[in-house]
């Protein structure tokens, strides 16, 4: 009995020493506990607008400021009242083909977003982290109401794109 119980206890130290290798702590700076979210600029290159979704930069804002909310590490507030400013810039909007009829009339599409983004410091403006060609996307397949369709996906796609930006500032991996 003794053998077992020596082995059980060496078993749970052994787990608990060890741990899965999983770290959730914020990658910023400790006096960093607060963001403001500048709206998103539209910087799309006039030759590659065709495919651009008429309110696409607020659609992103609202995402990037729910995530913040729902993330928890950095309370979203004034520009004023900021220790840290996220700046976001949009730069592509594609879609694409994903799935075809035997006719090669589309079926499915893809809808791309890319963003280029800055998290500067509010008072000194350094800048803490830079990503450019940061992207989110969304699929939908073609109904006969098209456009409900490519919107629900552009919605998906900020809120995928938001996800991935807020997972990309608080998450030190």
């Amino acid at each position: 009995m003794k053998i077992y119980i020596s082995f059980f206890l060496g078993f749970l130290l052994l787990t608990d020493f060890s741990g899965c290798g999983y770290n959730h702590q914020a990658a910023l700076p400790e006096n960093i506990k607060t963001i403001y979210v500048n709206t998103v600029l539209n910087k799309i290159p006039v030759d590659k607008i065709s495919t651009y979704h008429p309110g696409l930069e607020m659609s992103i804002t609202n995402a990037l400021v729910k995530r913040f909310r729902q993330d928890g590490n950095l309370q979203v507030v004034e520009h004023k009242n900021a220790d840290a400013i996220l700046e976001t810039d949009l730069i592509l909007f594609e879609q694409e083909g994903l799935r075809f009829t035997s006719l090669e009339s589309v079926e499915e599409y893809r809808l791309v977003m890319t963003v280029n983004f800055r998290l500067k410091d509010a008072k000194s403006g350094k800048i803490f982290m830079e990503e450019v060609n940061f992207s989110g996307d969304a699929e939908y397949f073609v109904s006969e109401v098209r456009s409900i369709g490519r919107e629900e996906a552009a919605n998906r796609a900020s809120e995928r794109l938001a996800r991935n930006m807020v997972d990309r500032v608080v998450e030190d991996w």
